[in-house]
């Protein structure tokens, strides 16, 4: 189902690498690591919303509550698995029942 232009998608990730941009100068006057992670985060999703687009799917559609599904290359989950360990990992894996969670919800839609 493609209910956006290419047009109106090329535009959406245009504003979206303008967020991005914003927000790294941003971020990195925090001193805080992990939160810079999050700009790696949104330009991971951009090139995600990118491959989707160029494979015929509407990334502005896809997410969760249509359950939709973005095209993604495995070395692209690697990277983001990567940044949410940065930045959260450590808290997860040292909080049994936040690991619980987060993997039923994420990883197997249970929590939903």
């Amino acid at each position: 189902m493609n209910d956006h232009t290419r047009d109106e998608m090329e535009a959406a990730i245009r504003k979206m690498r303008a967020v991005s941009a914003a927000f790294y100068p941003a971020a990195a006057n925090t001193g805080c690591h992990a939160f810079i992670e999050f700009c790696g985060l949104m330009n991971e999703f951009i090139k995600v919303c990118e491959t989707t687009m160029n494979s015929g799917g509407d990334f502005l559609s896809a997410n969760t509550h249509n359950e939709m599904p973005l095209k993604m290359e495995s070395f692209q989950a690697a990277y983001l698995a990567e940044k949410l360990d940065c930045i959260f990992g450590p808290t997860i894996r040292e909080n049994p029942a936040a690991k619980k969670v987060f993997t039923e919800w994420l990883l197997e839609g249970e929590a939903r």
